[in-house]
């Protein structure tokens, strides 16, 4: 297995080749959750400066709403696909670096707190990397504001594991498995394999890297 070193390094090779040919540069990390986004993502940005990160799950939907989406969905993996994170906010962001802006606010989620707070982002960089799940489905128009993309490859089930053992050493006991009654992720799976299947999200992407080689 490619450690998150060696992928990061790999990864912004690619960006400075690709930062040569614009004023400014919007990346897409996009691969399954356990496959090493945001680990990936922040290692780039301590490799190279001139990057300003996002992660797609601070733009998630609030709780609340989260649930009662769930709630009320007669095919619940359609809500991940679809309506689980703030896409508009961070096409704000983009849009806002690509005029030439230096800095923006927003609200994004704090987990901690569960509920939203405002952050400032400094978007006076050259590159902005976007790292998250479903980035290039083409139903979502933050893909075509994203000049290169990557897509991180990984063995579903090795992921989840990777996963799992994440979370519950965040969250402890209050981490659910995947067969609690409340636990949304089978629906995420669902979610998943018809975003590979329909998609192909590989076959969309500029570069593939097999996280598990």
């Amino acid at each position: 297995m490619r450690t998150i070193e060696q992928i990061a390094i790999r990864i912004n090779k690619d960006i400075i080749k690709w930062a040569q040919r614009h004023e400014k540069i919007v990346v897409a990390i996009d691969g399954y959750t356990g496959s090493g986004k945001t680990s990936v993502a922040k290692r780039i940005a301590e490799l190279n400066p001139n990057c300003l990160v996002v992660h797609l799950d601070d733009f998630i939907e609030h709780w609340e709403k989260r649930k009662q989406m769930m709630d009320s969905a007669q095919d619940r993996s359609k809500v991940f696909e679809h309506n689980w994170y703030r896409y508009d906010a961070v096409k704000r962001l983009v849009k806002a670096f690509l005029i030439g802006r230096r800095k923006i606010r927003l609200k994004v989620y704090d987990f901690d707190k569960n509920g939203f707070v405002i952050r400032p982002f400094d978007i006076s960089v050259k590159i902005v990397i976007i790292e998250g799940i479903f980035l290039l489905h083409p139903r979502h128009k933050l893909n075509t504001l994203c000049n290169r993309s990557v897509f991180l490859k990984t063995n579903p089930r090795k992921a989840e594991a990777r996963h799992f053992a994440q979370e519950k050493k965040r969250w402890g006991d209050a981490c659910l498995p995947e067969d609690h009654p409340d636990s949304y992720f089978r629906d995420f799976r669902v979610a998943y394999e018809r975003y590979l299947d329909r998609y192909e999200p590989e076959q969309r992407a500029d570069i593939v890297i097999d996280v598990d080689d």
